[in-house]
């Protein structure tokens, strides 16, 4: 039997505190954690788990809380609790429109730019009150026109150079970055660094799904069709390949039969580029001529020291609603910019390892355990990069302590109500009482946040189920919601 060789690290420390622990609860809470631990599911596999009082940084329970294990998302609670203790929730990123020549009669004789400051919100849809992409091109164009440009002598280009050229981490997988949730990001980026392919799906099963174009239009890039149709109802069931190093797409898989129109999501290779090209098009059909461009083509050159004339500046939503959509949502882009801006901050580089080892550094300065923290992006979308449950719990203690910590607690989704996590633990205790984070990547499933016991206190928590039984997403996601609404009783 399994139970007779497994070896535990199960903690339970007696203190001040630990008296207002219902030790029933608490029991109830062990006893469900090793029935999860010695189950056919996790045979092959790992579980770790931590809990510990905010206020007093006393552990709770314990089970391999040493263990290093994929993060998945939950990771982005360590970016976005990172980003608002340096830059504060009232943070805005800035994106210029500004031109390096002079504007003699109706022409300018120069280069346009659109320089960016690693806003990953730039022309996303999901803040009210702010532009969308298409919004944004028709305000530059109408900043050239006020500026009284009819004529471009010059190229209309990208500067992204805020950020290295490192777009992705090196540990991603091939099948993840041509997908949505694996855009890459640069010193500027637009509409969420994505687009959308659209497709007929054929009268049965296994029929070819005609590629239907995509928007918004980018007519350079180049796309091979190898998508099926799949049954009805069975979803988005695609894979695209691409690289942020060319312009080359292959579409894999299957949608769904039994609708006239299916739309899956891809990341632009290029997302500066294709915001230069945008422009640059959209000046064109706004009758403001580009004479020295190419309109077929995205163009970033190397920036120059040539001074430059701003002729608009685009301010972002404040950081902490960005944090909020991130969490909410697990948005991979939003995370992975955090990163980066805070290696940048921190350290004077943004490129993914020095970005690790500045959001490391910070938090080891404020006492957080981070032995067998091993991040490899911002996101968690690295199958490589690792943490310990102890590790996330220590750093959700001393958030705490930061004067942000308001707005980080609010950026976290609501069990049972909201976000990602809005369809669990529906008619617990633990509904409307825990703010959490999910994370799954192939293998792992991982969940961690804050939950208030029942004398009143916050406590911290972080569990990791990592390489449970193929196949039993399902099984393993109710397992483990199950132990969080028995921490909700303790």
């Amino acid at each position: 039997m399994k139970f007779s060789v497994l070896l535990l690290f199960v903690l339970f420390q007696p203190s001040a505190f630990s008296q207002t622990i219902d030790s029933l609860a608490l029991n109830n809470f062990q006893d469900a954690v090793l029935e999860v631990q010695n189950s056919e599911l996790l045979r092959s596999g790992s579980l770790a788990v931590s809990i510990k009082s905010v206020k007093e940084g006393t552990n709770i329970f314990a089970l391999n809380p040493e263990r290093s294990l994929p993060s998945a998302s939950t990771l982005k609670l360590v970016s976005t609790a990172t980003a608002l203790a340096v830059f504060g929730g009232d943070f805005q990123f800035q994106t210029f429109l500004e031109h390096d020549g002079i504007i003699r009669n109706d022409t300018l004789i120069g280069n346009l730019y659109i320089r960016g400051s690693g806003d990953p919100s730039l022309g996303s849809e999901r803040f009210k009150g702010y532009l969308s992409g298409a919004q944004l091109i028709a305000r530059w164009i109408g900043a050239v026109r006020k500026a009284g440009i009819v004529h471009i002598k010059g190229k209309v280009l990208a500067d992204d150079s805020f950020f290295d050229t490192e777009t992705v981490a090196s540990t991603w997988i091939w099948g993840d970055m041509g997908n949505y949730y694996g855009a890459g990001v640069q010193g500027l980026n637009f509409n969420e660094n994505q687009y959308k392919v659209k497709f007929k799906p054929g009268a049965g099963v296994g029929d070819p799904a005609a590629f239907a174009g995509i928007e918004p239009l980018i007519p350079y890039l180049s796309f091979t069709n190898q998508v099926t149709t799949g049954e009805r109802g069975s979803g988005d069931q695609t894979i695209i390949y691409s690289s942020p190093l060319g312009n080359n797409v292959v579409l894999t898989g299957t949608v769904p039969a039994g609708v006239p129109v299916f739309s899956v999501k891809g990341s632009i290779p290029d997302p500066a580029g294709y915001a230069a090209f945008a422009l640059k098009s959209g000046l064109n059909n706004a009758s403001v001529f580009v004479l020295d461009s190419n309109l077929a083509v995205p163009e970033i050159l190397p920036v120059t020291a040539v001074p430059r004339v701003i002729l608009d500046e685009y301010k972002s939503p404040p950081l902490r609603e960005i944090c909020q959509q991130t969490n909410f949502w697990s948005v991979n882009l939003f995370a992975d910019t955090f990163f980066k801006q805070i290696g940048k901050r921190l350290s004077g580089k943004s490129d993914f390892e020095s970005s690790a080892a500045a959001v490391t550094t910070y938090w080891l300065n404020r006492n957080a355990d981070m032995r067998g923290f091993y991040i490899k992006d911002g996101s968690g979308l690295s199958p490589s990069g690792s943490i310990t449950t102890n590790s996330l719990t220590d750093i959700l203690n001393a958030a705490n302590k930061d004067k942000n910590f308001s707005d980080f607690y609010k950026s976290i989704a609501v069990l049972g109500v909201n976000g990602t996590v809005r369809n669990l633990g529906k008619g617990s205790k633990a509904a409307g009482n825990m703010h959490v984070k999910s994370g799954s990547i192939e293998g792992t499933r991982a969940y961690a946040g804050y939950v208030t016991s029942k004398s009143g206190s916050l406590l911290s928590f972080s569990i990791i189920a990592h390489k449970y039984l193929p196949g039993s997403n399902r099984v393993i996601t109710d397992q483990l919601v199950k132990l969080m609404t028995l921490m909700a009783e303790l």
